[in-house]
């Protein structure tokens, strides 16, 4: 490729690598030395233009120079009225990024001809791999998805300018600021319908039709290559592999590899990456507005990004009266409901638990009315309907909000109780108990709390007590006035500082966190944690009954009871999965 004396095309670009050639078009990596911006470089020979009138004028003038019947006729380049040209080459790749008009696709940055050879110079998007990016633990499935239809817009931008890409792979796209993906070259971008005899470079990610029947490709050959470029990020978490193939074009089946993979996905990867062009996107309903699938393809991947990171709930509840006591004080109530509404599936579970004290029978019954005040003043929440059978609001939770509601059901309960304590025929006097109020959903834990009853929540397999003690020792422990390890036998560890009865009015502590696939909800009374310290718990949830909530709720409760179980123990365990 010619040069100028100083090594730049233009005494400005600056070629590098090159990265492709396809029939006479080059690709080089370069650097505009003024801006010092990374480039693509695309060249080709210019094209002659053969002047047909002037030929035969030359030919009447001196017929010698006509050809005879075995010479070659000349014909002149095919170039559009508009400039579009033929494929492969410069005017018809300028014409195809200008005409598709879309943020993922790159930037013409500069046109021109020098030295017989035509020059387009695009920018070289910059920003973070596809593949780092959707590694980063910070990026949800939301995140991800969106990205994925912002991709799938930016292929469908190519359809309307009657193209398609022969192999949409994950190295070749990046995030740029803003989260907005960026395709780095389009190398691989093909003129739709192919011309006879294409030249294909036929990858992993390329669609089976255009290699084996190159006239029937269309729109339809990118789902393949876009739901390869899904399986590789989602599940591979590397390139594409001929191990990953059952046959030439047919990949193996998602569920011989992962039997737990989520429906949606399984749907997603089988109209997309599969060998027969008919099974995938559209459905029949679509074929008739969009044939290209893609429109499909787009809704879909917004069910998917706000259903994945969604967690499912396996929850157990077990209660023991213990080996010393008679009667169980220990009072609880989970309430779990799950809603569809087309493609959103809903879960979310409210859980209430409380520890009786103030004498025989007086803490039952204290108990069993704080969880009964609690519930009533709940349910009449507009954003807890959905657990009464009406329907919920449909917005993101709020945090502040969710915890000002408990805050709020725990102090009512606490007037309850107290107001029955000291009246004569509905309590005793001194009744009481500790509470939580724990409400659990997709992606949330919010759980409000009185007392010394726990709540746990095991985050990336590290065990975290969200709730505080409102004890007196616990209280010195804070304020350095004892190490943990003297508290533990400390004689007023049960000393505690607020109860639901106890005053006529309490201060909850509330907290939050967000559920995670593979994290664990323990809501429990101090009978358990009397007798199971929290690395204990934290190995058990996480490693010896990590199979189901029941299972560990059941090995916990017995292992209590092993230990002498001098209180009741109540526990409600909550599995995401």
């Amino acid at each position: 490729m010619p040069l100028t004396s100083n090594g730049l095309v233009r005494s400005r670009y600056e070629l590098g690598t090159l990265t492709c050639e396809r029939q006479g078009v080059r690709r080089h990596l370069g650097m505009d030395q003024t801006t010092g911006q990374g480039v693509v470089i695309v060249s080709a020979p210019t094209p002659e233009v053969i002047d047909m009138e002037e030929t035969a004028a030359a030919a009447v003038v001196d017929e010698e120079i006509m050809p005879g019947f075995d010479d070659e006729v000349p014909v002149a380049m095919a170039l559009a009225v508009d400039g579009g040209g033929i494929w492969p080459s410069i005017a018809w790749e300028k014409n195809l990024i200008e005409s598709a008009q879309h943020p993922a696709l790159p930037m013409v940055l500069d046109h021109f001809s020098e030295n017989n050879t035509d020059y387009l110079i695009l920018e070289y998007p910059l920003g973070l791999s596809l593949w780092d990016a959707w590694d980063e633990p910070e990026n949800d499935a939301g995140v991800r998805y969106t990205w994925l239809q912002k991709i799938a817009a930016g292929l469908q931008a190519l359809h309307q300018a009657d193209a398609i890409f022969e192999g949409i792979r994950p190295d070749v796209i990046v995030i740029a600021e803003g989260g907005q993906p960026r395709i780095t070259d389009l190398a691989d971008v093909l003129p739709v319908p192919l011309p006879a005899n294409p030249a294909i470079k036929a990858t992993l990610y390329t669609a089976p039709e255009l290699i084996l029947t190159p006239n029937t490709a269309d729109a339809r050959s990118d789902l393949y290559s876009f739901g390869a470029l899904i399986y590789s990020l989602e599940y591979l978490h590397h390139p594409l592999e001929e191990k990953d193939f059952e046959r030439q074009f047919t990949p193996l089946q998602i569920t011989e590899r992962f039997p737990d993979v989520h429906p949606s996905f399984l749907r997603l990867i089988n109209k997309t990456f599969c060998r027969d062009l008919n099974t995938r996107f559209p459905t029949d309903e679509m074929t008739k507005t969009d044939p290209s699938g893609f429109n499909e393809l787009i809704k879909t991947l917004g069910v998917c990004g706000r259903a994945f990171d969604d967690v499912r709930l396996d929850i157990a509840a077990w209660t023991t009266t213990g080996m010393v006591r008679t009667g169980n004080e220990d009072a609880l109530t989970v309430l779990h409901g799950v809603d569809t509404r087309q493609d959103q599936l809903s879960e979310y579970a409210m859980i209430l638990l409380a520890d009786g004290m103030g004498g025989y029978e007086a803490g039952e019954l204290a108990a069993a009315m704080a969880l009964d005040e609690m519930r009533k003043y709940l349910l009449q929440q507009p954003i807890f309907a959905a657990l009464t059978g009406k329907d919920g609001p449909n917005e993101p939770v709020d945090s502040q909000k969710y915890q000002e509601i408990l805050r709020d059901a725990l102090k009512h309960a606490n007037k309850e109780v107290f107001t029955a304590s000291r009246t004569p025929g509905k309590g005793k006097r001194g009744m009481g108990c500790t509470a939580e109020c724990v409400y659990v959903d997709s992606r949330n834990v919010i759980a409000g709390h009185v007392g010394d009853s726990r709540v746990y929540h095991v985050h990336r397999g590290r065990l975290i007590q969200l709730t505080r003690d409102q004890t007196l020792v616990n209280r010195l422990v804070e304020l350095g006035q004892l190490t943990e390890k003297e508290a533990e036998d400390h004689p007023r560890k049960n000393e505690l500082q607020q109860a639901i009865g106890g005053q006529p009015d309490v201060m909850p502590g509330t907290y939050a966190g967000k559920l995670m696939r593979g994290d664990w909800v323990l809501v429990c009374s101090d009978g358990l944690t009397n007798h199971i310290g929290n690395k204990e718990l934290e190995t058990m949830l996480t490693r010896e009954a990590a199979n189901s909530a029941e299972e560990a709720a059941r090995r916990l409760l017995n292992l209590v009871n092993l230990r002498g179980a001098t209180d009741n123990a109540t526990i409600v365990v909550v599995r995401a999965s």
